[in-house]
């Protein structure tokens, strides 16, 4: 079954003057039955025989005289409800009056409605739907039966209904699941995967002989602004072809027709809506209104605009016609955008000066109206809003629709599940101001709030939301391609602004705008398929902990301003040393990472060896594998780069401690002074181990400072492949350990580790530098000075946040072991990959893994003599990155460029190693 040809972008609909002039024959008048004359007066322009009367499921129908028995039907008098099947008031009032009814087959349209039986309907049209199950009203298994494992979220919905949304739930597991099903106990329930694309809405018409497809609108469902459950509609912005990627919008287009077919040939007639969800390219179906919906007033605006007779004629004519007339198609003019808005009831309340229905300006946050002028979308102005007062003063419940509001232009991003523009939600805050919710207890305005200060319910909602992106975040983690690095000049267009002198209402909405267009437009770290640098994951607890952090000030600095947090610390701390092995006496603190911990450490090196003051003839020793920032360091100390002596690796690319021991021994002839010495645990380059115990020895044979720089690979001393490693940390002067490699923590946190901890007061100490002693050492009633601990003494920090809570609530959640797991589950990775390069004939392995680092190269076998192997590395890093759904970067070993893997991130597979080694093959197959 397929539509008939149209012109991509156009609307379908019969011309308007050929409608009107058929309607006039036909009736005498038309009446809307609903409770909102939105769709009525979006008919324009209005004809003499069109009026509205507030009827509806919500409200009772006034009982008539006693003695005054019913009208006699007159066909030429019809009306029109919005829902007749909601109950039985339409059809009171029809016959009450004498109006004929124009409504569809009452079985058919429960049939359609039924979200379970709409399945089949969707099967007998062809179009496709999201993968579901139904569960059975009775003899139902465990929820946990009924889960698949392979979606990351579901959606559960009743068979009925439910205008206020209550019938669709989000599913993240089977204990969500088990609620469900407890909360609707005997009957059945659709589980279904959920997509997490683009929602959009047709509207359409089933007429006597054919289907006449309308409008497609952007559908935007449970807007937390909005008082909205997470199912709830609330509202539409009509789109055009050139809105959505190629192909959607007449995908969209499609489906209406093939489902109006079917229900056509089910004696169905009149205005429906099929509601489609985006994924993966692919509109799939989600559920059908075989009825009259809010958005055909936005629809009837396009059709007005394009020439075509309004739905409500094409559903009239469509009962009172065998054949409708010649089909005719319009464009969809390019500034007809227009949007709606439901608000609905946030709690149980009391409505309370509601503001009456007409058309309204705002002006900054003061809002002016009723204003004289037609409640018609397509007049308004850009300042112009529509207001249609829907509750009445007194009792609401929650979820009860409270206005439709109507706007020129569009009122959210074309995305997924948006928010509200701050230009939106400035009207809906200005008009709802006016329908105050309440509980009917109070009637005072509310205090005025201090500057920079949001109201709790404006608070609530921008943290759930601000939550809600956070797991959609981590639930999704290859939901996109990991390489991302627009242009800066794109970057710049979008993002660059003047200041904002004013602020906006709308906070979860600018939530959706730096998410969306800046926080995402960046490489994605946490993919499993980003094997490049060392990828920080994060974890969920850890975000909650920085947001705790943030919103209590927490500062472990002085112990009279932050005496708890600074506990938090010391004890992540020693949690720490024992995850690494360490000897009780170690001590330190948490910095911002690597660099800033090798700055540290290094400071309190040239402070106790070299009696804290520049030495002309002080030498520091590093192997040319360590990381840039040990050279930063040194400079920042006051060496300079004469004075770092940096020495070849060995053939496995580790410091060489022989050649160490001789060049130390060569400068002290020289009368140079030797002073400190940093090996590595784990190169970044290709995760070499420094023979640590072995520099260990020429230090304390030469009485010089040892840091271990273990900032990626320390971690691995807390496992039983790297408990070998444990002796030689501890005989280490200081260490530098980062919690946000492979200790699997968000940016930013690293860790600063020395065998004589109270050698950093000695170099930070705040009495060491303060130039006005009173202004840091305040009196107070505290413990006793000698039991406080004031880390700010600890490093070059005084404000320093608090770093340790993500690292101690994750330890918290999850326990060492799953830490533990989670590293050797990265190891193990490495050797597989090394395997599989090892057992492919076109892959060599240059060096073998190392701390979950491998590097190799592609060759050919048959290579000839020319072949380029540098620049042939570098064109399959080029694709894999640019094309191939991962990241995959190079590096140089002994002077040849190779292609590096880390693998340290717990959501990576075998098969996203083997799909990025098949990539690299692919690509260099094609030079």
């Amino acid at each position: 079954m397929s539509p008939a040809p149209r012109a991509v972008g156009d609307i379908e609909g019969i011309d308007a003057r050929t409608g009107l002039r058929l309607l006039a024959d036909l009736v005498d008048e038309v009446v809307w039955l609903d409770h909102c004359p939105a769709v009525s007066a979006s008919f324009q322009p209005a004809p003499a025989w069109l009026r509205h009367e507030p009827v509806s499921a919500w409200q009772p129908v006034p009982a008539p005289p006693p003695d005054r028995p019913p009208c006699p039907p007159d066909p030429r008098r019809v009306c029109v409800s919005f829902a007749p099947e909601h109950g039985d008031n339409a059809r009171t009032w029809a016959r009450m009056h004498g109006y004929r009814l124009l409504a569809p087959d009452a079985g058919v349209t429960a049939w359609a409605a039924d979200k379970i039986s709409a399945t089949r309907l969707f099967a007998e049209a062809g179009v496709p739907v999201p993968p579901f199950l139904v569960i059975p009203a009775t003899g139902r298994e465990p929820a946990q039966a009924y889960w698949s494992g392979r979606w990351q979220r579901a959606v559960a919905q009743r068979a009925a209904n439910n205008l206020l949304g209550r019938g669709t739930v989000l599913v993240d597991g089977p204990s969500d699941l088990r609620a469900c099903l407890d909360a609707w106990p005997d009957e059945p329930v659709k589980l279904s995967r959920f997509a997490a694309g683009i929602s959009l809405t047709v509207t359409a018409c089933a007429g006597p002989d054919r289907t006449v497809v309308s409008a497609v609108s952007h559908q935007l469902v449970g807007l937390p602004e909005l008082g909205a459950c997470w199912g709830a509609h609330c509202g539409n912005q009509l789109v055009g072809p050139d809105d959505l990627p190629e192909g959607l919008y007449e995908q969209a287009r499609a489906a209406a027709y093939q489902v109006g077919e079917v229900l056509r040939g089910r004696g169905f007639r009149g205005v429906l809506g099929l509601d489609l969800v985006e994924d993966g390219g692919r509109l799939r179906a989600v559920e059908v209104n075989p009825r009259f919906q809010t958005v055909v007033s936005l629809v009837q605006a396009a059709e007005g605009a394009a020439g075509l007779l309004p739905s409500m004629g094409l559903h009239v004519l469509s009962f009172l016609l065998d054949a409708l007339p010649t089909a005719a198609a319009g464009r969809l003019p390019a500034d007809i955008r227009p949007s709606q808005l439901v608000v609905h009831a946030r709690t149980d309340a009391v409505v309370r000066r509601p503001p009456p229905t007409g058309r309204y300006r705002r002006h900054g946050g003061a809002v002016t109206g009723p204003l004289h002028g037609p409640p018609v979308v397509s007049r308004l102005a850009d300042d112009e809003a529509l207001w249609w007062a829907v509750a009445r003063s007194g009792p609401v419940t929650a979820g009860q629709e409270l206005a439709l509001v109507q706007f020129p232009r569009p009122v959210a991003e074309l995305r997924p599940r948006p928010h509200l523009r701050p230009g939106a939600s400035a009207w809906i805050a200005a008009l709802a101001r006016g329908a105050q919710e309440d509980d009917g207890n109070a009637e005072a305005e509310p205090a005025p709030l201090p500057p920079l200060r949001l109201d709790e319910r404006r608070m609530r909602e921008a943290g759930r939301h601000a939550v809600e992106l956070v797991i959609d975040r981590m639930t999704t983690p290859g939901s996109r391609p990991p390489c991302h690095a627009p242009s800066p000049d794109a970057l710049r267009a979008r993002l660059d602004e003047p200041l904002p002198e004013y602020g906006t209402h709308d906070l979860p909405g600018l939530l959706d705008h730096v998410t969306e267009r800046a926080l995402a437009e960046a490489t994605r770290l946490d993919h499993p398929r980003c094997f490049a640098f060392v990828p920080s994951t994060g974890n969920f607890p850890a975000v909650l902990a920085d947001a705790l952090a943030s919103a209590y000030l927490s500062v472990p600095g002085a112990w009279l301003v932050g005496a708890g947090p600074t506990r938090i610390e010391l004890t992540t701390l020693r949690w720490l040393k024992t995850f690494l092995g360490l000897p009780d006496g170690h001590g330190g603190l948490f910095v911002s990472g690597g660099s800033t911990a090798n700055l540290t450490c290094l400071a309190v090196a040239r402070d106790h060896r070299l009696d804290g003051r520049p030495q002309p003839d002080a030498r520091l020793y590093c192997s040319s594998q360590a990381h840039p920032s040990v050279a930063q360091a040194a400079h920042l100390v006051g060496l300079t780069r004469e004075q770092l002596t940096v020495l070849p690796p060995d053939d496995d690319l580790r410091l060489d401690a022989d050649a160490l021991a001789e060049r130390i021994g060569r400068d002290r002839r020289a009368g140079l002074r030797p002073f400190a010495v940093v090996a590595t645990l784990g190169t970044t380059g290709t995760g070499a181990v420094d023979p640590l115990d072995r520099v260990a020895d020429v230090c304390e044979e030469e009485d010089l400072w040892l840091h271990v720089d273990g900032a990626h690979g320390a971690a691995v001393a807390g496992t039983v492949r790297g408990h070998s490693l444990r002796g030689a940390l501890g005989r280490a002067d200081s260490l530098t350990v980062d919690p946000h490699k492979w200790l699997f923590q968000p940016y930013e946190i690293g860790c600063v580790l020395l065998r004589r901890p109270e050698l950093l007061p000695e170099t930070f100490g705040v009495a060491r530098h303060a130039l006005d002693q009173g202004y840091l050492r305040p009196a107070h009633p505290a413990a006793p000075a000698c039991e406080e601990v004031n880390l700010s003494d600890y490093g070059p920090q005084q404000s320093r946040g608090l770093r340790a809570l993500k690292l101690w609530l994750s330890l918290k959640t999850f326990g060492a072991a799953a830490f533990r797991r989670a590293i050797e589950q990265g190891a193990d990775l490495a050797e597989y990959a090394a395997g599989l390069v090892g057992a492919h004939p076109e892959l060599e392995l240059v060096t073998p893994p190392s701390l979950a680092i491998l590097t190799f190269r592609y060759r050919p076998r048959d290579a000839s003599a020319t072949w380029d192997a540098d620049a042939a590395q570098a064109h399959i890093s080029r694709r894999v990155c640019a094309e191939g759904g991962a990241v995959l970067l190079t590096t140089t070993v002994r002077g040849a460029t190779v292609l590096r893997m880390c693998t340290i991130n717990p959501a990576s597979t075998r098969d996203d190693a083997a799909y990025v080694l098949d990539l690299v093959v692919r690509y260099g197959r094609e030079i």
